[in-house]
């Protein structure tokens, strides 16, 4: 037990100095509903969430209340989960009698292929997921009926079932435990009539909330993720059992990304390992001196059924293959390693050797695979290194450098996307972005629309195209785009809150704090949204109310100068002079290069009484912006006053 966990802890201790890569933002450090206070609600009672697995989302909200965006502390916790898992699968392979139980838990410990669902953030479902499946069959175990004893099956059982349903509830790639649960039954024992009754409520479970993930992974943002039939489906799962297949032995050269797979029924080259696998499995299944690989091999099969490209996920739009796809299914390769060694009729020496080196081998890859997810930059370089045809990666790295400004190397990394892939939809859109930050309004539009010509039903495409048109005043046009980006997905806080800006300068006030109050419904933590439904309710006098959600706005976000003054405008309306000065002061410090900041910090110090002061504030904004002719004109007036 203590070498499992110091091994477990040796592999991935350092993952507690990486940082956040690729889609942690969508799922934690940017999502809303992470912040919001009803966030648990929302999670487990509404389709706001991008995926059913509240049970992930929850531990990530609570986690949020303790470390924020600091990445530390998340990556401590899936290293606990991992060890959790590592413990508890020993556990289950010795009450089964699997010979080298404890050999197969190290294998999984420090296996390479888990480093992606140990060190990427957003794969914390896997790992919950991973940890209630395993305690599920646990209980299971616990219960007495795979021996034929149901003595205890009420409590056990009933536990077992509650901890399925946990697992199904943290991602959906479980739903084939029952199988396993039959297959465990058939290990210990002969089959028995009764048993596929005891197993009906889990495959209920299974069949309920694996409709409920293919329905919000089909009702999301409205992209198609890819085009295949039936008989496609059928040839890429051939190829990716043995593509996982020989990761799980041959754990080298791993990508976060693998190139994408264009799978054709009239090449040869496609039918060959579907074939394979069928007469692999008919041999087994035929054989009789080769119980623990055949158990092996099926138990391998079933779990990647979930990953197998029968029905899709988002991350399929951009491979069909993934290391975290078979985090399940490794249980099934590690513990055949573990049995086969045990079996091997070799000097101990040579045993314990053997399976020193290859722990030692593995450990060395997982660092390795473990210091190319130390932040996004690196993930990515480290990908197209493997695959320098990398369309998806290119443009993650453009989106990357458009954030931090870099624009010149965000263009040619999304150029270099779009010549590799020129139907990439999410590439057009971020050049449009760039364009729209390069103030080239027209050519932010174009990009938008060449997005929506390739993805017709793509929200941010629509987002992005209203706020270009925005920006170039034509703000019917504006409602329309945010319109049209609402209706493919009605949870759009960003789309609402813009659609009431451009109402809003189209004189629609009434129709824009609908649109912002919406906004808030969505993201109570908005700050721009508290903002302008304070513009809009000062718009219409009532002064109080707009106070009230300056304050909110604050909240929300404390260094946002352009709510401190708006929240100093409005207090000043109320003549609330003092506490003006102290909001204007603020926003002052946050913009200590704004003219028209100084000037209104001195109008309030002035109507305060603080005449010096004021002028002081005036000669600032002045000294600032020499042409400012407001604050000139203020000043001259205060001087001939104090004269």
């Amino acid at each position: 037990m203590a070498l499992i966990a110091a091994l477990a802890l040796a592999a991935y201790l350092p993952t507690l100095w990486n940082g956040f890569v690729w889609d942690d933002d969508a799922m934690l450090t940017r999502n809303a509903l992470i912040r919001a206070a009803d966030g648990l609600r929302r999670f487990w009672f509404t389709r706001q969430p991008a995926d059913y697995w509240p049970v992930t989302s929850t531990s990530l909200w609570l986690e949020w209340r303790l470390w924020g965006p600091h990445a530390a502390g998340y990556h401590a916790v899936n290293l606990l989960l991992h060890l959790a898992e590592c413990l508890l699968l020993w556990r289950i392979l010795l009450r089964l009698r699997v010979p080298g139980a404890a050999l197969a838990a190290m294998l999984f410990a420090v296996h390479p292929v888990n480093v992606e669902s140990v060190a990427w953030i957003a794969q914390r479902k896997n790992l919950v997921a991973m940890l209630f499946y395993l305690a599920s069959i646990a209980c299971f175990l616990r219960s007495g009926w795979a021996e034929g004893d149901g003595r205890r099956l009420d409590r056990w059982y009933a536990l077992s079932l509650a901890a399925f349903l946990l697992a199904l509830l943290s991602k959906g790639s479980v739903a084939p435990l029952p199988l396993v649960l039959l297959g465990i039954l058939a290990w210990r024992r002969r089959l028995r009539p009764g048993d596929l009754a005891r197993v009906f409520p889990f495959l209920a479970l299974a069949a309920l909330l694996a409709w409920v993930n293919v329905w919000f992974q089909t009702h999301g943002n409205g992209q198609q993720i890819r085009h295949a039939d039936l008989l496609q489906r059928l040839l890429g799962a051939g190829a990716a059992v043995w593509f996982y297949l020989g990761k799980a032995l041959w754990p080298a050269h791993l990508v976060f990304v693998y190139p994408q797979w264009r799978v054709s029924a009239a090449e040869l080259r496609w039918w060959l390992p579907l074939l394979a696998a069928a007469a692999v499995t008919a041999a087994l299944l035929a054989a009789k001196r080769a119980r623990g690989l055949r158990f092996a091999w099926l138990y391998f099969g079933v779990m990647l059924a979930p990953a197998l490209g029968f029905a899709d996920v988002y991350f399929m739009r951009y491979s069909l293959v993934a290391d975290h796809y078979q985090h399940l299914a490794l249980i099934g390769v590690v513990a055949w390693l573990g049995a086969a060694w045990a079996g091997w009729r070799a000097a101990p020496a040579l045993r314990l050797g053997a399976a020193g080196a290859v722990l030692a081998a593995f450990l060395v890859l997982t660092w390795r695979q473990v210091a190319t997810y130390r932040d996004a930059d690196t993930l990515y370089q480290a990908t197209l290194r493997r695959d320098p045809a990398g369309w998806m990666v290119y443009n993650n790295l453009g989106q990357l450098r458009l954030e931090a400004g870099r624009l010149d190397e965000a263009r040619r990394d999304l150029e270099e996307a779009l010549r590799l892939n020129p139907d990439f939809a999410e590439a057009w859109l971020n050049l449009g972005t760039l364009e729209y930050d390069r103030r080239r309004f027209d050519a932010a539009i174009a990009d938008a629309q060449q997005a929506l010509r390739i993805q017709p039903r793509y929200p941010e495409a629509y987002y992005n195209l209203g706020t270009a048109l925005h920006a170039l005043r034509r703000n019917d046009e504006a409602a329309a785009a945010f319109a049209a980006a609402v209706q493919q997905n009605p949870d759009y806080a960003e789309a609402e809150n813009n659609w009431g800006v451009a109402l809003a300068e189209s004189g629609s006030l009434d129709d824009a704090r609908r649109h912002y109050r919406r906004a808030l419904e969505l993201d109570p933590a908005y700050a721009e949204a508290h903002n302008n439904l304070a513009n809009a309710l000062a718009a219409a006098g009532r002064t109080d109310e707009a106070i009230a959600e300056y304050d909110r706005a604050l909240a929300a976000q404390p260094d946002y100068p352009e709510a401190e003054r708006n929240l100093g405008l409005a207090l000043e309306h109320a003549s609330r002079w003092a506490e003006a000065i102290v909001h204007f002061r603020r926003a002052a410090l946050l913009r200590p290069g704004d003219a028209v900041v100084r000037n209104d910090l001195g109008v309030a110090l002035a109507q305060a009484g603080r005449l010096d002061e004021a002028i002081a504030a005036w000669e600032e904004a002045v000294r600032l912006d020499p042409g400012y002719g407001s604050a000139r004109q203020n000043l001259s007036r205060a001087r001939e006053m104090r004269r």
